[in-house]
């Protein structure tokens, strides 16, 4: 991690991975009540996919995407520790300051992005408790 701290994997895992499974998130729930359970053409089990009730399905994703978030969020901060300042004659990073420092508020900016998609993610728990499946609004 010494050369191209800013091109680091992890860094942009931090940076990139809580978006991307907050939107993964939404897609695959919306596919599973809207389109799968709850369609008119599910008329033998509605509210069922593969045997499972939907709500279960949703459960399970939101699930995974909540372990994949707190993987995230892991691995900024350990790459912000690891980007810190480092006292003089400390055994830190070797790079130039701009690249420290470049890394550093990426690894900052994966904290708040997996903090704040983490809060996104958590609320989708809540319909899948409160609501019965294939609820209609009217």
């Amino acid at each position: 991690m010494a050369t191209g701290l800013s091109r680091s994997k992890p860094l942009w895992f931090g940076v990139l991975a809580a978006p991307i499974l907050w939107a993964v998130q939404l897609g695959i729930n919306y596919q599973w009540e809207e389109f799968l359970a709850c369609s008119p053409s599910n008329t033998t089990h509605p509210g069922y996919v593969f045997g499972i009730d939907v709500r279960t399905w949703v459960v399970i994703v939101n699930v995974v995407v909540t372990v994949g978030t707190l993987a995230a969020l892991a691995t900024s901060i350990r790459c912000w520790r690891r980007t810190s300042v480092v006292p003089v004659g400390g055994s830190g990073i070797r790079t130039t300051e701009h690249r420290r420092d470049t890394a550093h508020w990426m690894a900052l900016a994966g904290i708040a992005n997996s903090v704040l998609f983490l809060l996104f993610i958590v609320a989708g728990f809540g319909p899948a408790v409160i609501l019965r499946p294939c609820q209609s609004p009217l």
